[in-house]
């Protein structure tokens, strides 16, 4: 076998040469696709790292955020339940008052009307007194009324205290002698004749008369006012027992 030289020196041309077209024309295209792939793919890595990295920074500042709003609305519905028990303890405060106060108005409008109906029961039993009184003294001789009227009087008088008789006997003024109705001239000689017995001298009268004494005598001057009739009697029977319903309304 013989070995020819210019034969392998072509075959090395030939594979260098290819060497050198596969290198420009495949290995380097080759390797920049490569390359840029790579390239590519680092940059999608590097977006999908930064997305990831701001997705989880989203994530976070969205979990705070979500924090903040519980706190948030945990701090509101706080308040709005402090305010509502406010309003409740005021509305319930308001509601007491004013049940109070609707209680206080019911019971003065009650004991306005108790006292009114008092007053009414008090005015007709003055005026069914009075009736009775002078359908009495009706069917008495007006002579008789007068006789006891002095009687009456003298026996008053005897019992007044000192000092008493010296305020319906002052000098300088007359004493006025009230009836309910009025006195014949005997009748007055009779009172003025009684009076200065009763007094040590003769005063000056005049005389007088008032249809609701019903019955009985006054004895009027500037410094004193003694009376001894049945309507004075009527309004003190009338105070007594005012009195005696006070104290037991009280007890």
């Amino acid at each position: 076998m013989r070995f020819d030289w210019s034969t392998l020196v072509l075959q090395t041309v030939n594979v260098l040469v290819l060497l050198w077209l596969l290198r420009r024309f495949l290995f380097r295209p080759v390797t920049d696709i490569i390359t840029a792939r790579k390239n590519a793919a680092e940059q999608m890595l590097a977006q999908a790292a930064a997305a990831r990295q701001d997705a989880e920074a989203k994530a976070e500042a969205t979990a705070h955020q979500e924090k903040q709003l519980a706190a948030e609305s945990d701090s509101i519905l706080a308040d709005a339940r402090a305010a509502a028990e406010a309003e409740r303890v005021r509305l319930l405060a308001l509601a007491k008052e004013q049940a109070a106060e609707a209680g206080d108005a019911a019971h003065a409008a009650l004991e306005h009307e108790r006292e009114q109906m008092r007053r009414e029961l008090e005015q007709q039993a003055r005026d069914l007194a009075v009736t009775i009184a002078l359908r009495l003294l009706g069917r008495v001789p007006a002579s008789a009324v007068n006789a006891a009227l002095l009687q009456s009087l003298g026996t008053w008088l005897a019992d007044l205290a000192p000092h008493e008789l010296r305020a319906l006997t002052q000098p300088e003024e007359a004493l006025e002698v009230v009836t309910a109705t009025p006195l014949d001239a005997s009748a007055q000689a009779a009172c003025t004749a009684m009076l200065a017995q009763r007094f040590g001298r003769t005063p000056a009268l005049s005389f007088g008369t008032d249809p609701s004494l019903i019955a009985g005598v006054e004895l009027r001057n500037s410094h004193a006012r003694l009376c001894n009739n049945w309507r004075a009697d009527l309004d003190r029977i009338l105070r007594e027992l005012n009195r005696n319903d006070e104290q037991l309304a009280v007890a």
